[in-house]
């Protein structure tokens, strides 16, 4: 998938990290769209059809785990790569069974976060 046309869906409830993430992501050529809570996500993925979806593991009101383990349960879903994000370096572990593809550890560094986005897209 060309970079050009790959679309990103970046869940987090830290504006910050959200603006961040969606600038990078915009200059680097990518479409982004951004959530900062859960409400409706699965209208959400089917209205924007993301090709790769960036998640905190922490959301307000809910965790990451839960919700990429209720997405992977829909096959309208199950095919896009979820890339989890987390402050909590333990948890990587516990992310995967979750059903997400990838982890990122927060900090994280923009080249790596781009380079696992352009693996997920190989996908």
């Amino acid at each position: 998938m060309s970079v050009n046309t790959a679309h990103i869906l970046v869940i987090d409830d830290n504006q910050d990290i959200l603006l961040m993430l969606k600038t990078m992501l915009t200059i680097k050529g990518y479409l982004v769209s951004v959530k900062d809570n859960i409400k409706e996500l699965e209208l959400s993925i089917k209205d924007l059809k993301p090709d790769v979806i960036l998640m905190d593991m922490l959301l307000s009101g809910a965790d990451g785990r839960e919700v990429c383990k209720e997405l992977r349960k829909n096959t309208a879903f199950d095919h896009i790569p979820i890339v989890m994000i987390s402050a909590h370096s333990h948890v990587q572990e516990e992310c995967i069974e979750a059903g997400a593809d990838y982890f990122i550890e927060k900090p994280f560094d923009m080249n790596s976060l781009i380079k696992i986005v352009e693996e997920a897209l190989k996908k």
